[in-house]
């Protein structure tokens, strides 16, 4: 493409001028102005925001660099995609040497790491440095450590196709820039922020504790933890107030330099009482606050030493981290892992930190991501509040009855905050002047005492944890000083008396969502010691907020959130009279091992009014799986879901393998449901590729919750109508074998000689010389294709023989006389088998390696298919020589009844619809893989075949198999093989749809899904 006209006058004029931009009398605000602003409105960016844009969605936000301690307190560029920061630029004077100084690049990878951007870019464009800001940043770094990219401006227009690759808003939007990211994601040092700054956070946690646990002793347990809680959330407070400009800088600082530093702390904490009026901040009796002052900590003792410490770590140049660009979901998501761990205080006063029991037993916490959080607050609130004005919405009453760190209640304090500043906007500014302010910016900004009341008016949340509860109001009393100064909140102090923000001790409150004070009516208070009750913490809804349960529409508005994904099996361990309690409660509790989040959504229904709204985010399984049902049943009986987008195998939740959907729910009846089915994640973050359809409510079927539209709900219904299923074409659907001793039974090593076939034993490391007639291919379920089995590399050594087609035990004499070494290998590893039995076995110990019933018929013919795989792999042993085990490893055998049908029902077993079939009927694992268990295979549909369609059927699988081999066994043709594979492939597919009688349309949506999970693969 080349450099356009613009850049290449840019470049000529610098060139011209070039010792007087280089002379140090240039400055920094010149360069933005005249160089870097056309430089980056070449790659596409509105940099002058001519589109006029409200500030929320500004492409490119330009920072009023405050110059503190000689370090800029922001970056000079932020370019961003709707509301995503994608890099900062940070630039300097020409004078400044790029290439070389330490400094500049130490600020801009701070700057991005504490953001978390991958990208950003130094520059004085004279040179300009692309740094992969992943990469930790030391203050002792060169100024070479991570950076990329290096260019003068003589590169910038031959290498302009480059640059624009990356850092172009068309590149941006294209993903080039997020796929440029993601090729370079395993460099050698790359650490997150969220990681970085967790390990931080736990280690202040385990030295405060540890000099709090020596320093006093009196402490409880649960006041230790309360008490290192509260100590490091408001040393936090104030570090990124201080970035932010809301606090005095270096405060914290100056207090590390002297002695007495916790009595000193506290006097700042009780100064912030007075200026911010939050429970965080809360140390004397006052009227109308529903919580109780902290009488406890503002009396501890704490050493210097661990406070310097912490202290003098979290300010530059120590620090890596810069507050003032951190963003709300980075603080979020460290303090979810951060809350997933406890202080633990042993008999003799010393500190161990533990994971959580719930936590550590149901594997770990996990931070909801800020695109699902925002799709649920907008899909749930937005219709709230259409046709309102402000005084309407002060009665809109949102919750989280599982609030965590506080992120989705963050998201629609977020989402109700730019909808008041924009109806004020655009009702006209100048009447709301008590409601709205002209920023730094020059935009029209929410007032601080707007804010609050949108809070307070709005915004409430529910948590068993404590310390959850505590995180949850941090971060939304963040949220309110957001665009605050020193002078703004001084002004409220002096002008109106008002303290800067909300008491949220009537809105985030803490207790268990799911047990009310009825608990006590079936079980004794004295039952249970003081722990226990605090893990049962019941929660009474209605006194715990009378006023939303006792107006008219009584209930919330809305519920939004990502409740706790725990079997109740792991809650019976912690406290079973919970779950004992639960399967009294709730409808949904009523079957197997169910999952804790399943009685949440049934929470969630009950505690909204009448025309209220739920947006959960949660695993699919409760669509197909059995603990599901009574859940299924629930939702569909009341006509309750209104929408679902189910993320089949795209995985939302990085870190985890949990398979996830969105469930809107409503508590009007809904007769149409919305369905969308997302085939490639990060493709649906830009709405594109998925299924979208509706259904109507009342083909909602306990069986049929992943289907899109009326016409899959009618096929599914009338596939499963079919008289005829695989079970009653089949004697025996059976299960793989389970040997005793794998080391001694498996092999996979071969090498023919004669008669005999040398074995490597994995017992002792040694070679026998087996006779081969007692050697068997052994397939595993991946060895399982389409139609045929890979070659197999292992072996087994079954000690049976075929008597007309069967397998039959060979007895201990004939072992001896005909099969020498293996009786002779056998008895060598005779302690390895006695081993394995423990005794209980009677017979020979080679004979031992199933029990399964399955031997008698492994060797005859059959089909196969793998216990999970990602379609149809159904192959034939046509001559029964394969043998294979069972468990996720292996698979099941099917033996027919005729075995002259073979080849049409692998036809049929193989075929697109068979895959569209299982895909709406098993349970989905991870990595796209589906259950071909029994009970799953056993239903598919096999109709009655006319005979002369099952002959061309079958003519055609017969071919396909020949063909299938071909191309295992030859290298220079294999491509025509693989086109005439496909050839047949899609004649099967064809046939089966004839078989079936298909419509059109019916077809068409079919072929459609495959497609599209062929797209995304």
């Amino acid at each position: 493409m080349g450099a356009p006209k613009a850049i290449v006058r840019l470049v000529e004029l610098f060139e011209r001028n070039y010792d007087e931009y280089k002379s140090g009398k240039y400055n920094e605000t010149q360069l933005r102005r005249e160089f870097l602003d056309p430089f980056f409105s070449a790659l596409g960016w509105d940099v002058a925001n001519k589109r006029g844009i409200a500030e929320q969605y500004k492409e490119v936000i330009h920072e009023d660099s405050i110059k503190v301690s000689g370090t800029s307190k922001a970056p000079d560029y932020c370019f961003r995609i709707g509301a995503e920061r994608k890099f900062f630029v940070e630039a300097k004077k020409p004078s400044v040497n790029i290439k070389e100084s330490c400094h500049p690049a130490f600020q801009v990878r701070r700057y991005a790491w504490s953001a978390n951007l991958p990208l950003s870019i130094l520059t004085d464009f004279d040179e300009l440095a692309v740094y992969d800001c992943r990469v930790k940043p030391n203050k002792k770094d060169k100024a070479s450590v991570a950076r990329i990219q290096y260019y003068t401006y003589r590169d910038y227009v031959d290498k302009w196709d480059e640059i624009a690759e990356i850092f172009s808003r068309d590149a941006i939007w294209k993903g080039s820039f997020d796929k440029y990211v993601k090729d370079n994601k395993k460099k050698r040092g790359t650490a997150e922020v969220d990681n970085e700054f967790l390990k931080e956070l736990e280690s202040w946690r385990i030295e405060i504790a540890k000099n709090l646990a020596l320093r006093n002793q009196s402490l409880s347990q649960r006041e230790l933890n309360y008490s290192v809680q509260r100590t490091i959330d408001r040393i936090l407070f104030l570090r990124i107030s201080e970035d932010r400009g809301i606090e005095k800088a270096s405060q914290l600082q100056e207090i590390a330099k002297n002695e007495n530093v916790y009595s000193n702390l506290c006097d700042l904490f009780k100064s912030a009482d007075e200026k911010y009026n939050s429970g965080l901040f809360h140390f004397h009796k006052e009227h109308d606050r529903p919580e109780p002052p902290d009488e406890l900590s503002l009396n501890l003792h704490i050493d210097d030493k661990p406070l310097k410490s912490i202290i003098n770590n979290i300010y530059y140049p120590n620090s890596p981290y810069e507050f003032s660009v951190m963003p709300a979901e980075i603080l979020g998501q460290v303090y979810e892992q951060f809350l997933g761990k406890t202080i633990h205080l042993t008999k003799s006063n010393r500190i161990k930190i533990e994971e959580k029991p719930i936590v550590k037993k149901s594997g770990g916490v996990y931070y909801t991501p800020s695109y699902i959080v925002d799709e649920i607050v907008k899909e749930v609130v937005e219709p709230l509040l259409v046709g309102k004005n402000p005084k309407k919405v002060e009665k809109v009453k949102i919750i989280d009855p599982a609030c965590g760190s506080g992120s989705f209640l963050i998201g629609v304090y977020d989402y109700l905050l730019e909808w008041h500043r924009l109806w004020y906007i655009e009702d006209s500014p100048r009447k709301h002047r008590d409601k709205l302010y002209l920023d730094k910016h020059g935009e029209w900004a929410l007032a601080t005492g707007e804010k609050k009341k949108i809070l307070l008016n709005n915004i409430f949340g529910v948590d068993i944890d404590a310390q959850a509860v505590e995180t949850t109001k941090l971060s939304l009393l963040l949220r309110v000083l957001e665009g605050e100064t020193q002078e703004t909140i001084t002004k409220q102090l002096s002008l109106f008396n008002e303290r800067a923000l909300p008491d949220l001790g009537f809105n985030i409150k803490c207790g268990n969502s799911l047990v009310d004070a009825e608990f006590y009516n079936i079980y004794q208070f004295n039952m249970f010691n003081d722990e226990q009750n605090f893990k049962i913490n019941a929660f009474n809804w209605t006194e715990e907020f009378p006023s939303i349960f006792k107006r008219r529409s009584s209930g919330f508005d809305a519920v939004v959130g990502n409740p706790p994904y725990v079997r109740i099996q792991i809650l019976q361990e912690i406290h079973p009279y919970q779950a004992e309690y639960f399967s009294k409660k709730f409808q949904s509790a009523q079957k197997g091992n169910y999952d804790l989040y399943v009685t949440f959504v049934e929470k969630g229904l009950e505690i909204l009014n009448n025309n209220g709204r739920l947006g959960y985010i949660l695993p699919h399984k409760f669509m197909n799986s059995n603990y599901g049902e009574p859940l299924r049943q629930y939702l569909s009986q009341g006509k309750s879901v209104s929408k679902i987008v189910h993320f089949g195998d795209q995985q939302v939740f990085p870190q985890a393998t949990t398979y996830t959907c969105l469930l809107y729910l409503s508590k009007k009846k809904c007769n149409l449901i919305s369905f969308e089915k997302v085939i490639d994640l990060n493709e649906w973050r830009q709405s594109s590729l998925s299924k979208k359809g509706s259904f109507k409510a009342a083909n909602l079927s306990h069986l049929s919750w992943e289907l899109v539209s009326d016409t899959e709900q009618k096929l599914l219904s009338r596939l499963r109508e079919f008289p005829t299923t695989l079970e009653s074409e089949t004697k025996r659907i059976f299960q793989g074998f389970k040997t005793g001793a794998d080391k001694v039974f498996i092999t996979e090593y071969k090498d023919k000689k004669g008669k005999c076939t040398v074995v490597l034993s994995k017992e002792d490391n040694k070679e026998y010389l087996i006779e081969s007639e007692l050697l068997y291919p052994l397939a595993k379920g991946g060895d399982s294709k389409q139609f045929t089995f890979n070659d197999p590399k292992r072996l087994i050594l079954f000690p049976y023989k075929k008597v007309n087609g069967k397998a039959v035990l060979i007895d201990q004499k004939t072992m001896k006389k005909r099969y020498p070494n293996a009786w002779s290998y056998l008895n060598k590893h005779k302690k390895a088998l006695d081993a394995r039995e423990k005794g209980k076995w009677k017979g020979p110990k080679w004979y031992m390696f199933s029990r399964n019933q399955a031997l008698d018929i492994m060797l005859e013919k059959k089909l196969f298919t793998p216990d999970i795989a990602p379609e149809p792999s159904f192959s034939i042993d046509p001559k029964g020589k394969m043998s294979f085990p069972g468990g996720a490893a292996g698979g099941y055998g099917l033996l027919l009844r005729n075995p002259e049908n073979i080849y049409s029902i692998l036809g049929i077993l193989n075929s697109k619809l068979i895959e569209w079939y299982i895909r709406n009927t098993s349970t989905q694992m991870r990595g796209g893989f589906f259950s071909y268990e029994s009970k799953y295979i056993k239903n598919i549909p096999l109709p009655l075949i006319d005979k002369e369609i099952g002959k061309k059927l079958s003519e055609q699988v017969e071919a396909i198999v020949d063909i299938s081999t071909r191309i295992k066994n030859t290298r220079a043709d294999a491509s025509f093989f693989k086109r005439r594979y496909l050839e047949i492939k899609k004649n099967i597919d064809n046939l089966v749809f004839e078989i079936f009688e298909l419509s059109p349309e019916e077809i068409e949506l079919v072929e459609n899904e495959i497609q599209l999970k062929l797209k995304a693969s």
